[in-house]
């Protein structure tokens, strides 16, 4: 008779008798490896039986002495120690995802957040969990959004859109402040900040039709019952940052996307708009659970920022602390 068929063994043969089997092997004694495993000597011999008759072998010789493995009993005793590293290598793994130090995590950031601050967190985030895949897109905030919401990517680093009912669980990342690019011979360049309006009168480059910043311009423009019309359109800031340089135009982006352009051919100029001055959010779809390594990202990036807010504020408060004079001479 040969070896029993893989679904009766996969259905009869479990890891308990397996165990118990290797402890008698072990102990060289069906009654000692019983008590090891908490079961009554009686109970033990069944399960070993019922290993024995589903391969049809005998795997054990008893005598006086000692019980020892049979030859094929030897070569069960080997299988099932590779079984239980196996098992031992998929317990290890599995808890890996759980503690969320392995997997793959989808992530959407905006140009200006993988600029700023984003890519040095996320590095210093695989540092810590080298394990973690990071599948990184760059994506204006809108597309960062419907990415988010539809499910293909995990988290999303966005600007955040004024009123706008967005189902995401959203947590703050990061303050950033909106200026105006110029070129370095443009008069305005020499002012320390502009109006809406003024910038109107310009020929304004916009960076992606549908970016945050080209979505606030229009609305900033019909609540003043303008129409908002860029002379040009491109689809990254490095080339609207070439083309203000080269005395295209103007145009609105935050200063951590200016990078290395030089600084001789451009200026940034504040914009006196409330709206210039917004929050870039964490968000992930509501109402979903994250998986564990996602978890541990989103946990990594809001731990990130409130180190920079609280450094932010220290600041802060010690630029506004009053001087402490001396006492005057007596």
């Amino acid at each position: 008779m040969g070896a029993p068929p893989l679904k009766r063994t996969i259905s009869r043969l479990d890891l308990f008798s397996l165990r118990l089997f290797l402890t008698i092997c072990e102990e060289k004694s069906i009654s000692r490896a019983a008590e090891r495993e908490c079961l009554a000597p009686s109970a033990a011999t069944k399960r070993v039986q019922a290993l024995e008759h589903l391969f049809n072998v005998q795997l054990l010789y008893r005598n006086a002495r000692a019980t020892i493995p049979t030859p094929v009993g030897e070569a069960l005793a080997e299988h099932a120690r590779n079984v239980f590293q196996l098992v031992e290598d998929i317990r290890i793994d599995l808890g890996e995802f759980v503690d969320g130090v392995k997997g793959h995590v989808r992530v959407a950031a905006t140009p200006s957040a993988l600029v700023g601050f984003a890519a040095e967190d996320m590095r210093a985030f695989m540092r810590q969990y080298p394990r973690v895949a990071l599948d990184i897109r760059e994506l204006t905030s809108a597309e960062v959004v419907h990415a988010i919401e539809t499910g293909t990517v995990d988290i999303g680093i966005h600007a955040a859109l004024p009123d706008t009912d967005l189902a995401l669980i959203s947590h703050f990342y990061q303050r950033e402040e909106l200026r105006l690019l110029i070129s370095s011979d443009n008069p305005l360049a020499f002012r320390n900040a502009v109006s809406f309006a003024e910038l109107l009168e310009q020929d304004y480059i916009a960076v992606h039709e549908n970016s945050s910043v080209t979505h606030q311009l229009r609305k900033a423009a019909h609540a003043r019952g303008r129409q908002f019309s860029p002379r040009y359109s491109v689809q990254s800031n490095d080339v609207a940052c070439a083309l203000v340089a080269a005395g295209f135009g103007v145009t609105l982006v935050p200063p951590s996307v200016l990078g290395a352009q030089d600084a001789t051919h451009v200026a940034m100029v504040a914009l006196s708009e409330d709206w210039a001055h917004r929050e870039l959010r964490i968000c992930a779809r509501q109402g979903f659970a994250l998986p564990a390594p996602a978890r541990e990202l989103m946990d990594f990036l809001r731990a990130s920022s409130g180190r920079r807010e609280m450094h932010r504020l220290k600041l802060a408060t010690r630029d506004c602390m009053p001087i402490k004079r001396g006492a005057a001479p007596g």
